[in-house]
């Protein structure tokens, strides 16, 4: 089992509905992904603009099919336009 922590800052001036507008298929679309255990998008409470990623994979060649998917090379640069410095990953191993 693979998981995945991706955080991200988004730009002064995104508003909630453009990084929406970006999340919410590649969530819905990540989840039909052969392996996908679990993938959630939460904003942090404490300190706006600032969200993660929450993903579960079975595998690391299914982790790396859903990175060549398509939704997921056309939205996550969309999303990173909107964010300050990309996102940063954490990968942990079971």
């Amino acid at each position: 089992m693979i998981r995945i922590n991706a955080f991200f800052v988004v730009k002064a001036g995104v508003t909630t509905a453009q990084v929406k507008a970006v999340t919410d298929e590649l969530v819905e679309k990540s989840r039909q992904d052969a392996g996908n255990k679990g993938y959630d998008l939460f904003e942090s409470t404490t300190q706006p603009g600032v969200y993660m990623f929450c993903e579960s994979w079975e595998n690391s060649e299914l982790l790396d099919k859903h990175a060549r998917s398509e939704h997921f090379t056309r939205l996550v640069p969309q999303l990173e336009s909107l964010c300050e410095k990309g996102l940063s990953i954490e990968k942990f191993e079971r």
